[in-house]
């Protein structure tokens, strides 16, 4: 008896939930301090949002597309708060000329990790495979799906396969650099360098990859190109998830 009372019990405080939730508005059922990815997409579109910085997203290795899917569900909200202004009761927020034009690029071999030397087992040839069709059929289901496009291959081997088409992509408002490689985010790195603007977003998802150790993975990289061009100053944004960073981007400027 104590059973049926306890399961009667838990299944209306599921549906009290379920009820109350479509009440919130979706900021805080978003909720921006997360300390997971989808609270750092959150905040990241929200700086580019705020800003009205225009661009696109980068995303390089899109594995599954949870990542991607999240994001552009994140803009999607952000997209409809903006169509929202134009029916705000105050005038200045209709007179804003928003962006709304962001597009979304997704970068991946679609066929697994690339052969390397990097000595990671969980980073292995072949594992973390998600193919372009599975990514596809998830993005399609959400509005903005064509805003997508999708780059198949090794970073390297696009860029210098496909130079017009990288040349004629959109700046960089975000960029998600999620292919725990050292040699894939150097590749990844090298295809956003001219496109990063005042106030880029990079996410490195990888950061503390290789028990943190700088002369490895995306933290060698990083360090390699912040050398190699050093007109461009990175920030420290926020931390997230397990292993994640997140940058700003600045020019010849001078750490805060």
């Amino acid at each position: 008896m104590m059973n049926i009372i306890k399961k009667i019990q838990n299944k209306i405080i599921l549906l009290v939930r379920s009820q109350t939730i479509r009440f919130i508005p979706n900021y805080i059922r978003a909720d921006q301090n997360r300390n997971d990815r989808s609270g750092a997409l959150y905040k990241a579109w929200g700086h580019i949002i705020s800003n009205n910085i225009e661009g696109a997203y980068y995303e390089f290795g899109v594995y599954k597309g949870d990542c991607l899917s999240e994001s552009l569900r994140i803009y999607n909200d952000y997209y409809n708060w903006i169509l929202s202004q134009k029916n705000s009761d105050e005038e200045w927020r209709k007179k804003i000329q928003w962006y709304v034009d962001h597009q979304f690029y997704a970068f991946d071999t679609y066929e697994g990790m690339p052969k390397n030397d990097e000595g990671s087992d969980i980073f292995q040839e072949g594992s973390f495979v998600g193919t372009l069709d599975e990514v596809t059929k998830r993005i399609n289901s959400l509005k903005h799906s064509k805003r997508v496009s999708y780059l198949k291959g090794e970073f390297s081997k696009v860029h210098r396969e496909q130079p017009q088409e990288i040349e004629n992509l959109d700046k960089v408002a975000i960029a998600n650099i999620d292919c725990d490689l050292y040699q894939s985010t150097k590749d990844a790195l090298e295809i956003i360098k001219d496109k990063l603007q005042q106030g880029t977003v990079l996410l490195m998802d990888d950061w503390d990859h290789f028990c943190a150790d700088n002369s490895k993975g995306q933290r060698k990289a990083l360090k390699e190109f912040l050398e190699k061009n050093n007109h461009i100053y990175l920030e420290d944004y926020i931390i997230y998830s397990f292993v994640g960073k997140a940058f700003i981007v600045h020019f010849n400027d001078q750490p805060i």
